[in-house]
């Protein structure tokens, strides 16, 4: 009677184990947080924000946070090899959907797409029509 206890509890937690990871991250070197170091534009060359300026992109699974200015957003992402693209922007409490706009002052495009010209597990360069973001991993 023992041995078969035994048997249903180890085939028991087996099972369990198999079916409670089903969320893994997937993001390799993307996961994780990144600092910004330094916000250009490139029409002409001009550094908008450094790393004091102490805002941060946070990636875990398929959700992406903005922090920074004492404020912070949440929004799904799609990442493809050589572009990323931020999905519906959630903001405060209730989590009310804002637009990209309110997203600016991160350095996200009025489009939300970027090209995703570096990645490394150190280092991530993001590109849009008219600026250059390069993060660090914090």
């Amino acid at each position: 009677m023992e041995k078969v206890f035994a048997k249903i509890l180890i085939a028991a937690t087996v099972i369990c184990g198999f079916t409670s990871c089903d969320k893994v991250e997937n993001n390799g070197k993307f996961a994780g947080m990144w600092q910004l170091t330094e916000w250009k534009h490139l029409p002409d060359g001009r550094i908008e924000k450094g790393k004091e300026s102490r805002i941060y992109y946070c990636v875990q699974l398929d959700l992406m946070e903005f922090r920074g200015a004492g404020s912070s957003y949440l929004s799904r992402f799609r990442r493809t090899a050589d572009s990323l693209l931020i999905g519906t922007v959630y903001h405060g409490p209730k989590d009310d959907i804002v637009g990209y706009e309110e997203l600016a002052k991160y350095g996200v495009p009025g489009n939300g797409k970027f090209a995703l010209d570096k990645l490394t597990s150190t280092s991530l360069v993001l590109r849009s029509d008219t600026a250059q973001l390069t993060f660090r991993k914090f």
